[in-house]
């Protein structure tokens, strides 16, 4: 049970240092990419949020399994945590972005978790 916690944690922290990280390194090597992911609402800027979360999806999924030594609880928790940390958020925002944005979001929080844990669990097994 405690491998699972850790595993959750760590896969939630993870998905925030992947978006820090890649988010930065984005703004510093393609300032027109940058300059894109700054306009709330077209389609540039939405696709380069939601890819930058994927990735931190399917990374924090993947050190949940890795951790918690199983590819399903960990990662399903990681997604939830998730959610609960967004869904206030996003709701907040709501009026501001199409509804399609904020559904992919949400759904890609679990299943892309679920979907980097299957990936370092098929390597290992």
């Amino acid at each position: 049970m405690l491998r699972l916690i850790l595993g959750a944690i760590v896969g939630v922290v993870t998905w925030f240092v992947v978006v820090f990280v890649v988010s930065f390194a984005v703004k510093a090597t393609d300032p027109a990419l940058a300059a894109a992911l700054n306009v709330h609402a077209t389609a540039l800027a939405l696709a380069g949020r939601l890819a930058i979360s994927f990735l931190g999806s399917l990374v924090g999924g993947a050190m949940a399994a890795l951790i918690a030594r199983e590819a399903v609880r960990a990662p399903v928790a990681v997604g939830v945590l998730l959610l609960i940390w967004f869904v206030p958020y996003h709701f907040s925002i709501w009026p501001q972005f199409p509804i399609w944005y904020h559904l992919t979001f949400f759904v890609s929080l679990i299943l892309l978790s679920l979907l980097g844990a299957r990936s370092v669990s098929r390597r290992a097994g």
